[in-house]
């Protein structure tokens, strides 16, 4: 019998291989990818068209498009299309980023018959009733306004506008005259150029046998499609700046420190991977024992690596009480000296290292989840061992590759600073 007083030995995670997917071709050549290793009746299904904001003639159609896919067809009303889904314990949902749109259905794998004769009609016969489109448009353009009034919202529009571009494609934002200036022609233009009839990538998880395949093939898989273009991003290295948007009647100062860094396909980016995590990635990060525990600026710091196509962008972010602004940024200058001139100990090393194998074995447990990584695999190209050798680039980091990524990426002349609230 195991003594129950004494905690159980620990054991680092040396590897962990991601389950393997199945990846079939559709009759119309869609490529169905599948992780059918779920015990329960459930399923989760996501369609990728390339067909994100980028590649809209209006800035403002990004913030109704996806919301009107589901308004209304041909054949039913936008409510009539809710309640079927409902009927059969499923759930629609479409989301519209940069380059691509995803119209993901949760569901009970049982009734996929309904949730797919439904899909086939969407992608077919949308239709973008009049009447919504302006009720969509009033509640896009409140939306913005509320965000308007939002540190964080400002703080980081401002920050992605310079550190993409006002006109590139991840630094665009879109004003109140932008979104009233959608119509349903250009809605329906979309439609057609970047939907109807173009081809798309399925990614299916969940309790899958060969009925459900079938039922996807002759529906789906059914639908003529062509290929459609894909837009060639580029990212020019943006000017460092500081920003300051006057909130003086705020009680708190919205902070976001950004730039760019190692692409997931850099040799650096594992390395930075680690860096990040001890300066400002977990609870137990750098940031937070000194901002937080030690001085009581902020509630909460952090720092962030957001890939972006073959680049990275870190940011770090805090919302601290005004009069500590100064200090705050003062301390975060302090704690990236301190990587760039000291080595990280062994101890502190070993233990960042062991909370990113552990979050990374956390999010692998269930076929949504392990979809997701093989997901970003096949959209971002990356290498097919990209998630099983994970944990061995992270484990041969040394303390010499955290200071010279410190080096190399912590300059705070070479950042763009952005600051919502007052500056003292």
């Amino acid at each position: 019998m195991p003594d129950r007083t004494l905690a159980p030995a620990f054991k680092p995670i040396k590897s962990i291989q991601l389950p393997a997917i199945k990846k079939i071709d559709l009759p119309n050549g869609v490529p169905l990818y599948l992780a059918d290793f779920a015990q329960q009746d459930v399923l989760k299904l996501e369609i990728y068209f390339e067909a994100g904001h980028a590649y809209a003639a209006k800035t403002g159609l990004k913030s109704v498009f996806s919301k009107m896919l589901l308004e209304g067809t041909s054949q039913k009303s936008g409510s009539e299309i809710i309640e079927e889904f409902s009927q059969y314990g499923g759930f629609p949902e479409i989301s519209q980023q940069v380059t691509k749109l995803n119209f993901t259905i949760y569901g009970l794998s049982k009734f996929i018959g309904q949730y797919m004769n439904l899909t086939k009609e969407i992608l077919q016969n949308a239709n973008f009733p009049e009447e919504q489109l302006i009720t969509q448009k009033r509640i896009s353009t409140q939306s913005l306004q509320l965000n308007l009034e939002k540190t964080a919202y400002l703080a980081k529009r401002k920050m992605v506008e310079e550190l993409f571009g006002v006109n590139h494609p991840y630094g665009r934002s879109h004003e109140a005259e932008d979104i009233e200036a959608v119509n349903r022609e250009d809605l329906s233009v979309f439609y057609e150029n970047r939907i109807k009839g173009k081809s798309f990538k399925i990614f299916a998880s969940g309790k899958i046998t060969d009925e459900e395949i079938k039922v996807i093939s002759d529906t789906l898989g059914s639908l003529p499609v062509e290929e459609t273009n894909e837009i060639t991003v580029s990212f020019d290295q943006p000017t460092p700046g500081k920003y300051l948007i006057p909130k003086p009647e705020n009680m708190q100062s919205t902070l976001r420190i950004a730039r760019y860094t190692a692409g997931r396909k850099d040799p650096d980016f594992f390395k930075m991977m680690v860096t990040n995590t001890t300066f400002g990635g977990f609870f137990g990060s750098r940031l937070m024992k000194n901002i937080r525990e030690d001085k009581g600026y902020t509630y909460g710091i952090s720092s962030s690596i957001s890939p972006v196509k073959d680049k990275a962008y870190m940011t770090i972010g805090s919302d601290v009480v005004k009069q500590n602004t100064l200090d705050t940024l003062a301390e975060i200058e302090k704690e990236m000296k301190i990587m760039q001139d000291e080595l990280i100990s062994s101890d502190e090393l070993e233990l960042v290292k062991n909370y990113l194998a552990g979050s990374f074995a956390g999010s692998v447990t269930t076929a949504f989840e392990v979809m997701t990584r093989h997901k970003n695999i096949i959209l971002n190209d990356l290498a097919d061992d990209y998630y099983d050798t994970l944990i061995d680039k992270i484990s041969e980091v040394e303390p010499f590759d955290i200071q010279q990524m410190a080096q190399k990426y912590f300059n705070p002349s070479e950042m763009i600073e952005v600051i919502v609230g007052e500056k003292i």
